[in-house]
């Protein structure tokens, strides 16, 4: 069995090498972490886009990863917080062994995670970083692991688009980006952006809480131009032959100067 085992990977190696999906050697990737400081700014009433904030330095300091309850920054918690989740039982409002909870600066809400401040609303992020020489005519991917929720991406004022999974990275392809210094923000609205329910545990205050930031890494990291997207083998053993399919991906195009 392990002859025959090892029979098939040499195989499924040839047709690969065959078929050019994979080189005959990688480049290693470049990892640049971007953890630490950075400016910041809430945008209660959505006005960053319509006032071009990824154009402008931002004002406030906030530490990344990391989410905003957890560094005080918010509304102060109070028996009229938006939280998100519904309330069946009404007996905190009302009942009197509750009434010290209820006092402003003591709110402890028992159907919540309660944290000392609370904001739902869009927040931009923004820090400078520098594409070191090595990467020069590399693509450059950035990851935001646990961002919660929706993120949007801007590299020197031009974005790059969206995403909003709960379940993986977000990661964005920037391109080529010429050597030396950039400026990237990140935009997080941690909103019910997909109606998935207001009670459903990944959203719901009552158990995920409702923050926002990004709590996982957050890194640019340098790949090939030219890279494999996808690659799958199908063996067919009877006819004793197998298939290769997969994608290729590839950036064209030079950075400004």
């Amino acid at each position: 069995m392990n002859r025959i085992l090892s029979t098939w990977r040499r195989r499924i190696l040839f047709f690969a090498l065959l078929s050019g999906a994979l080189p005959l050697s990688l480049p290693a990737a470049e990892t640049l972490y971007l953890e630490g400081a950075w400016r910041f700014q809430l945008d209660r009433a959505d006005n960053g886009e319509k006032q071009h904030w990824a154009e402008t330095k931002l004002p406030g300091r906030v530490h990344l990863p990391g989410s905003l309850p957890a560094q005080g920054i918010g509304d102060d918690v109070s028996t009229n917080t938006p939280w998100t989740g519904s309330i069946r039982d009404r007996s905190f409002f009302t009942a009197p062994e509750f009434a010290p909870y209820r006092e402003s600066g003591s709110v402890k809400v028992p159907f919540w995670l309660t944290p000392e401040k609370y904001y739902a609303g869009a927040a931009w992020f923004q820090r400078d970083f520098s594409v070191p020489e090595s990467w020069r005519s590399q693509r450059v991917v950035l990851t935001l692991e646990r961002p919660h929720w929706e993120t949007r991406v801007w590299v020197d004022g031009k974005i790059f688009g969206t995403n909003d999974s709960l379940g993986a990275p977000h990661e964005y392809d920037l391109g080529v980006l010429a050597p030396g210094r950039h400026t990237l923000t990140v935009r997080v609205d941690n909103r019910r952006i997909v109606d998935v329910g207001e009670n459903a545990n990944s959203i719901s205050d009552h158990s995920q809480g409702n923050w926002n930031g990004i709590a996982g890494e957050i890194s640019l990291r340098s790949t090939p131009l030219v890279w494999i997207g996808d690659l799958q083998v199908y063996p067919h053993t009877a006819a004793k032959s197998l298939t290769v399919a997969g994608t290729v991906g590839c950036t064209t195009g030079a950075p400004e100067n």
